[in-house]
């Protein structure tokens, strides 16, 4: 069910009443049992099928963390239930995301070797989310594991962690200890966090429906010009600037919207963005872009690699992995593996440089060439990000790298006017962590709130299906 759509706004405006009804008993189990109901509609809404892969993944996993718990287990045990878990969980992720993939590189190695292959005439359809309730329901299990957690009793609240549906389909990604001690709460109407819920929606909202569908339309229209030989240099670099801010906007609005949702229905969702191109090193902006994610990857995968506790060699080495596996979780396409490698490799050397900290006290000159140079990379992965081919990637940075003279017209001064809400509120919380503005205060907040709302009914672009839902 998408968040753009009359059929989401009716659904949750029921489960509002609930809250404001049933919700608000010490004892809720009404109120949870409609939050569940709920998400499971969001989830199946389009195709009722893809419930059962994920009450599969968080059946199995909510097995295994009572197993894991039973007295007298040996360590042994415990590993071989954990890797029943993770088995079946990158299991059902690698053959729906990773199938075709598969099949698709093994014809190619077969062609060029000469050999027969008879490819499927079936394909795997992909499950919306799959990569993020999977990745949170490893969490749950593997903290039960280290013993951080202690295992849910009831499969009800265990289910509702995984697919409660404001952050279902495309995050952020919650843990099992940031979600589950919220549950027992009593639902109380706290009007300052219901007008915080009200505005984070709206700014979702703006920054997906004024900004991203906007965006979206002259980034869908010309960038497979930048796969022809004669593409403009100009025209190149001012479509992969419209699409740095319209991945930025889609992704951020969605989250917004998500912890907005939360909000009203009692729940409190992690920050998964802050202002990610201001960020003046390659650290700060996995920081600041996706931070759920990143936060994923350095607990569950860099940490146990062995992080930077070992030499500077199999440090730089562990994050190259770890960016190499973060670009395939994007997506099942080569262009992934080198977007991941790109921020690897420029975290190696980033790290190899010694400007991954006390960036703030080395000259000033230092600090801005270096975040020029972050911000360039971060464009030229975003490039490989979008495109469908390596080599339509690479044919498109060529044509960048022209630097061929052009005029921009006017439909080109339009398109750049919708990157100018971005450049704002990331100038603004520029100021707002160096103490040279104080933050929005409630009043304030209300008043933007009011004019966003404005500029979403004059301005909303066609709508499009969120560009993380993919994933």
């Amino acid at each position: 069910m998408n968040f753009v759509s009359y059929a989401f706004a009716a659904l949750l405006l029921i489960v509002c009443l609930a809250r404001l009804t049933v919700g608000r008993r010490k004892v809720e189990p009404v109120y949870v049992w409609v939050l569940l109901v709920a998400s499971l509609v969001f989830y199946g809404w389009h195709i009722p099928s893809y419930l059962w892969v994920l009450l599969v993944s968080a059946g199995i996993d909510f097995q295994a963390a009572l197993a894991l718990e039973r007295p007298g287990r040996s360590d042994r045990a415990r590993k071989a239930i954990l890797a029943v878990s993770l088995g079946t969980n990158l299991g059902l992720l690698a053959f729906f995301k990773y199938f075709g993939f598969a099949i698709d590189n093994l014809q190619w190695a077969s062609e060029r070797l000469g050999l027969g292959f008879d490819r499927p005439t079936w394909s795997v359809v992909l499950p919306m989310g799959i990569s993020f309730y999977t990745f949170q329901s490893m969490s749950y299990t593997i903290d039960v594991y280290r013993r951080e957690l202690r295992a849910l009793t009831s499969v009800r609240d265990f289910v509702l962690f995984i697919a409660f549906f404001p952050q279902l389909v495309a995050g952020p990604i919650v843990r099992a200890s940031e979600f589950l001690p919220q549950m027992p709460r009593v639902r109380r109407i706290h009007w300052p966090v219901v007008a915080s819920g009200l505005a984070l929606i709206v700014e979702g909202y703006f920054l997906k429906m004024v900004c991203a569908d906007n965006l979206a339309t002259y980034v869908d229209k010309y960038w497979e010009q930048g796969y022809r030989v004669d593409g403009n240099s100009v025209v190149m670099l001012w479509l992969a600037l419209l699409f740095s801010g319209q991945i930025f906007c889609d992704f951020a609005g969605y989250s917004q919207i998500a912890r907005g949702c939360a909000y009203l229905l009692g729940y409190q969702l992690p920050l998964n963005f802050r202002s990610p191109y201001i960020a003046g090193s390659f650290k700060n902006f996995w920081e600041r872009w996706h931070i759920t994610l990143s936060r994923w990857l350095r607990d569950y995968l860099y940490v146990p690699l062995g992080g930077n506790r070992v030499s500077p060699r199999r440090t730089y080495v562990n994050l190259l992995v770890v960016m190499l596996l973060g670009g395939l979780w994007h997506g099942a396409a080569w262009t992934y593996v080198v977007w991941g490698a790109l921020h690897g490799t420029a975290l190696a050397v980033e790290r190899w440089l010694g400007l991954h900290r006390d960036l703030e006290r080395r000259p000033w000159w230092l600090r801005v060439g270096w975040g020029v140079v972050v911000q360039g990379v971060v464009l030229v992965a975003w490039v490989f990000f979008r495109s469908a081919s390596f080599e339509g990637a690479v044919q498109f940075l060529r044509n960048v790298a022209r630097l061929e003279p052009a005029t921009l017209n006017q439909e080109m001064w339009t398109a750049l006017a919708f990157l100018v809400p971005i450049a704002i509120a990331h100038a603004w919380t520029w100021l707002v962590e160096r103490d040279w503005v104080a933050p929005l205060t409630p009043g304030r907040r209300a008043v933007l709130t009011g004019v966003l709302v404005y500029g979403i009914l004059i301005a909303y672009g066609s709508s499009n299906a969120f560009i993380y839902f993919q994933f």
